[in-house]
């Protein structure tokens, strides 16, 4: 990032000092900024345009500030544009292939997502294979799961997915009961595959969480094919009238319980006419949570 038209955007200068280049103005460039932006561009956009001197110029087919890359002092430097919508497909349409050019060899990675086990835990099963070297294994705590990172390198992307595969394949056999998906972007990407595949609906009566499971569920492309809806029923009077929890259960169990939980999702499920019923309540207030 950094790489804008206003007085803020400080790395191409920062960067530029830090390996004494100068910053100088790119013709070309300044051509192709003019063609994009016409009578929208003001003087400051020309900035985008002035670049390290003998840089590679990374264009920018997604906006108008171009990336650029050079090698000084045994360091590689790669400046993309911040923006998402940018960055993303630069670094994978511009920035990989630059790397490639100049170092060869191809980087490929699995990551095997954990769920129900601690990091501490995993790397104890696993620590035996975090010592090789091609493959590399790598540990990651994330929150409310764990990651491990399987990564080759080879002349060819199908060399280094084989060189992967048997470690995948390892560590599968040792943890795979914890393993909910290997290259998936979420649990909820995984859960909303699942019920869609087994063609069931889910809904949820959620009380500490006031709705953010099935927040998190409608964040995934086609959820509606497996949500029916929800229930946010904080206090007991409206677990009581929502959602049919008895007034006994509450008054012996009490609202953390795991009697009252499977009250919530069979009401959830009676209420909603849904397959599957999920019942959350606990307390996550800032003097802890269960």
């Amino acid at each position: 990032g950094g790489l804008g038209p206003t007085c803020d955007d400080l790395t191409k200068e920062t960067l530029a000092q830090a390996f004494g280049r100068k910053i100088v103005p790119f013709e070309q460039e300044i051509e192709k900024l003019k063609a994009k932006m016409g009578d929208r561009m003001t003087p400051n956009n020309l900035k985008q345009a002035h670049l390290p001197e003998g840089c590679t110029v990374l264009d920018n087919d997604w906006g108008t500030a171009p990336g650029c890359a050079f090698e000084a002092d045994g360091c590689t430097v790669i400046m993309l544009p911040g923006p998402p919508r940018e960055c993303r497909p630069m670094f994978y349409e511009r920035a990989i292939p630059y790397l490639r050019k100049k170092f060869g060899g191809v980087i490929h990675s699995n990551f095997i997502k954990f769920y129900g086990i601690g990091e501490s835990a995993m790397e104890d099963r696993l620590r035996f294979l975090m010592d090789s070297h091609n493959p590399t294994v790598a540990p990651y705590a994330k929150e409310g799961e764990c990651e491990v990172r399987v990564t080759a390198k080879a002349d060819t992307e199908q060399e280094a997915e084989a060189l992967c595969a048997p470690v995948v394949e390892q560590i599968k056999e040792i943890l795979g009961e914890y393993i909910y998906g290997i290259d998936v972007s979420s649990l909820e990407e995984v859960v909303v595959r699942e019920l869609t595949e087994k063609h069931l609906t889910v809904a949820a009566a959620e009380s500490c969480t006031g709705g953010l499971m099935l927040k998190r569920l409608t964040d995934i492309a086609g959820a509606s094919t497996c949500v029916s809806g929800g229930f946010v029923t904080y206090t007991n009077e409206m677990k009581i009238n929502l959602l049919g929890v008895r007034a006994d259960t509450l008054a012996q169990h009490g609202a953390v319980s795991a009697e009252t939980a499977l009250e919530m999702a069979r009401g959830a499920r009676d209420k909603s006419g849904a397959d599957i019923g999920v019942g959350i309540t606990g307390i996550a207030g800032p003097g802890g949570g269960r």
